[in-house]
């Protein structure tokens, strides 16, 4: 099954999206295709298996950086770990993130946004004035903020080395931002 899977991303790294078919995964896995099907229903479920492995690499990455940080540090240490994850392997980062929309309605990929989300809004709680539906959509902020210099960059791929610092710095304006706005109006 994880043959599977690397196969999966191989692909996706190397071909893109519109070439990842299930025979075609088989064939870089080395297995048959009728082996593929008695572990995944289909190719949007091999995606998916993808998106979790990833996503629980990352996610334990995160914990450990984060770990006896709080506020704006732990927000920080969260971007760069996210960051430094996804810039292992870029091409497939890239690929992954442009499939997401035909994986919204995938339940492993809700369930790992809410994790996610969950994480950095508890961060946000601990460590802030920002009412819940404020934190909520400060949350939503930020990971946009990632999402979309990780995109940009990932697609133009000028200065991915300083990637990780100029994201936490978009971060920590924008936290500093919006946490002195609310602090001010108090």
């Amino acid at each position: 099954m994880a043959d599977v899977i690397e196969a999966a991303a191989r692909i996706l790294e190397t071909s893109g999206a519109e070439t990842l078919t299930t025979n075609m995964i088989a064939e870089v896995a080395g297995v048959s295709p009728g082996s593929v099907y008695q572990y995944f229903s289909d190719k949007q479920s091999i995606i998916s298996a993808l998106i979790a492995r990833e996503a629980h690499e990352f996610m334990k990455v995160s914990h450990d950086a984060i770990e006896e940080c709080s506020g704006l540090e732990a927000m920080i240490g969260f971007s760069k770990a996210l960051t430094l994850h996804r810039l292992q392997r870029p091409k497939l980062t890239l690929q992954l993130i442009l499939l997401d929309p035909t994986l919204t309605a995938s339940s492993e990929s809700a369930k790992i946004n809410e994790e996610i989300y969950n994480l950095l809004v508890d961060i946000v709680n601990e460590s802030s004035v920002l009412d819940d539906k404020t934190a909520s959509v400060f949350v939503m902020d930020i990971m946009a903020i990632m999402r979309g210099m990780m995109l940009g960059e990932f697609l133009n791929q000028d200065r991915i080395d300083d990637l990780p610092d100029r994201i936490a710095d978009a971060v920590a304006g924008y936290w500093s931002r919006r946490i002195q706005a609310v602090s001010k109006c108090d």
